[in-house]
């Protein structure tokens, strides 16, 4: 049998339509730089409206900086394991630009 990755019943046994627990998955909040992250990687070259995108993200919310950063870190890390150096380009050449646009709340 199988794992089931999430509990059915809720704590209180019952099953009521404004549980927490029983919400839909795409309810939950979405990590939105990590989005914002993920369609800069996918590509081989950086798209300069996409990391304008990122940018303007980090400068309004500069509490996310450092997420951000520790998420490119990581990737930065995985790709020199790897010996992916096309993606460490992107990595950096997003390093850049936060750099550039965020030097006040960095």
């Amino acid at each position: 049998m199988g794992v089931m990755s999430r509990r059915v019943v809720p704590a209180c046994g019952n099953l009521c339509f404004f549980c927490p627990s029983m919400r839909a998955r795409s309810r939950q909040p979405v990590k939105r730089y990590k989005k914002l992250l993920a369609d800069i990687l996918k590509d081989a070259e950086p798209n300069d409206r996409k990391l304008g995108k990122l940018c303007d993200y980090a400068s309004k919310n500069p509490l996310r900086i450092p997420k951000v950063t520790n998420q490119l870190e990581q990737r930065c890390y995985k790709d020199l394991r790897n010996e992916n150096f096309g993606s460490l380009k992107v990595v950096l050449c997003i390093y850049g630009k936060l750099l550039s646009s965020c030097k006040e709340q960095m």
